[in-house]
């Protein structure tokens, strides 16, 4: 098995009585995109906050790339890039100076700083603003700002909190790819955000955090049996049989605009029922005269299997104070 980059093992948490995070254990593979979510107040922060090394005290273990950051804080913080949820700068420096105070401060090199600051700055269009001061600064080129200064020492794992807040959608997807190419190159990423559908599309995997508590991981696949959701199948006519009354046959059919169906299979069927469904549908819509422009399996929304696991356990939470 691949040595996981991040590894938590029974971490908990308590301010002033209160326990925030109990019991957390998760790891993350290399080059894993990693998406933590959870309700407000869960948790998250919390433990993003432990392995950045901004809270020390705590229970259970935390190791990167095999160092224990309990023992070697100084070595385990220097294979982490970490944006907090809100970045703080020098207002009255430049962009450029702010990012290479706070690379030196890092220990980045001085030669690796000034090949990698302009780098960075060109890959997220901040090239013309290096000379400004962060206080000319949008909130959104601020937050392009925080994740380059994670960057700078090409870390082995890239913790961000709240990456995404705030930024319109361009820079939205901008980072999302960035994200997606430190992936590729081998960098491990763990990233926490409330907007679920960008965690959708950058996560390989995602763990729900609860009261804190990591009750479940996985991809959406995973999630999705995990929850016992119903398949569903999405079908798109470019032209439509006269007679579409055998898409009921099949299971609950909605037509959610024209020509676009979505079909709920009765819970239980197997992969090889699935299929058997796939092949019966084609057919019979070439036989009515239908022309089919896509068909296949719908994964779910990652809102839909979050409200889902929330309605889930506070049903269960209300049976147990019953």
């Amino acid at each position: 098995m691949t040595t996981p980059v991040l590894e938590l093992r029974g971490v908990s948490k308590t301010f002033y009585g209160q326990r925030v995070l109990s019991d957390v254990s998760f790891s993350i593979a290399p080059g894993e995109v990693f998406g933590y979510i959870g309700p407000n107040g869960a948790g998250k922060s919390t433990t993003l906050k432990i392995l950045a090394g901004l809270i020390t005290q705590y229970d259970g273990s935390v190791t990167i790339a095999g160092t224990d950051v309990k023992r070697e804080p100084a070595r385990a913080h220097a294979l982490i890039g970490f944006m907090p949820q809100s970045c703080g700068f020098h207002a009255w420096r430049t962009v450029e100076s702010a990012l290479d105070l706070l690379g030196d401060l890092s220990g980045v090199p001085a030669d690796l700083r000034k090949r990698r600051i302009p780098e960075l700055l060109e890959r997220f269009h901040l090239l013309d603003a290096r000379t400004k001061k962060v206080k000319d600064l949008s909130g959104g080129m601020t937050q392009k700002l925080g994740l380059i200064q994670a960057l700078l020492h090409e870390p082995r794992l890239l913790v961000l909190d709240e990456p995404l807040e705030g930024l319109d959608p361009p820079s939205r997807q901008l980072l999302k790819d960035v994200i997606r190419e430190r992936s590729n190159a081998g960098t491990t990423v763990l990233f926490s955000s409330h907007i679920l559908s960008d965690v959708e599309h950058v996560a390989d995997r995602v763990g729900i955090l609860n009261h804190g508590v990591v009750a479940t991981s996985g991809s959406i696949r995973d999630l999705t049996r995990m929850f016992d959701l119903p398949t569903e199948l999405e079908l798109e006519l470019s032209t439509a049989p006269a007679d579409t009354a055998y898409l009921a046959q099949a299971g609950a059919a909605i037509e959610k605009r024209p020509g676009h169906w979505r079909i709920t299979l009765p819970k239980g069927v197997d992969v090889a029922a699935v299929d058997a469904t796939i092949h019966r549908l084609v057919e019979a819509t070439l036989a009515g005269g239908g022309r089919l422009r896509r068909i296949g399996v719908a994964e779910p929304a990652l809102d839909d299997l979050f409200a889902h696991y929330i309605l889930d356990t506070n049903r269960a939470g209300a049976g147990r104070g019953n």
